[in-house]
Order: structure tokens, then sequence, then C-alpha cells
């Protein structure tokens, strides 16, 4: 549906535009972390979404004061913090290691 949208020449929908203000989407409650954390509590793991945290997580746009604050967050968080604090997800959720590891990868 995305990439339909994307390819849509009278909708100039930018991928800066659509990845703004990450962290907000990065929140517990929010887009990504929202429904994947449900999906892990009835134990089905939301692989796609988890891949998609770890795309958001690499939004690097210096005119976007949140990817600015993402990026900086990165830099000088550990994994489980980053996780638990950001994304607002504890050590004993189902999904908590998931998101750890996406956490380190976008941190190489």
């Amino acid at each position: 549906k995305n990439l339909l949208r994307f390819a849509k020449p009278i909708l100039p929908d930018t991928v800066d535009r659509v990845g703004r203000q990450p962290l907000r989407k990065l929140r517990r409650n929010e887009r990504f972390i929202g429904p994947a954390a449900e999906l892990a509590e009835r134990q089905v793991m939301p692989d796609a979404l988890v891949a998609s945290i770890g795309a958001a997580l690499c939004f690097d746009v210096p005119d976007d004061e949140q990817s600015v604050e993402l990026q900086a967050k990165l830099a000088s968080s550990k994994p489980h913090d980053f996780v638990q604090d950001v994304m607002g997800i504890a050590p004993d959720h189902p999904l908590f290691e998931a998101l750890v590891e996406q956490v380190r990868t976008a941190q190489r």
C-alpha cells in the first residue's frame, strides 16, 4: 500500500515527511510499539513490525528535530535502557529482546 502511495506522482508523499517525528511513533502506545506489543502478548511475534521498528530507528534527517534527538539517544544509551525509556517496554515483556536487538543493530 505504501509503495503504491509513493509511486503516485500526484501525491508527493516523501519518506522524510512520512518518517518525521520518529520518537513519537516509537512510544509504547503509538503506531509501531503498541500493535507489536499487543501481538507479542498474544504469543505472535510481529516480525514485520519489528523490522519496521528497526527501519524507524535508522531515520536520520537533520531537519527533523525528533530524528536528531533519536540519533543522540541511540548514540548515548545502552540498548536495554533505550527500549525501556524510549519505547516503554519492560525487560519481562515478550517483545523486549527483539527490540533490544533492533536497537543494537541501529547502533552499529
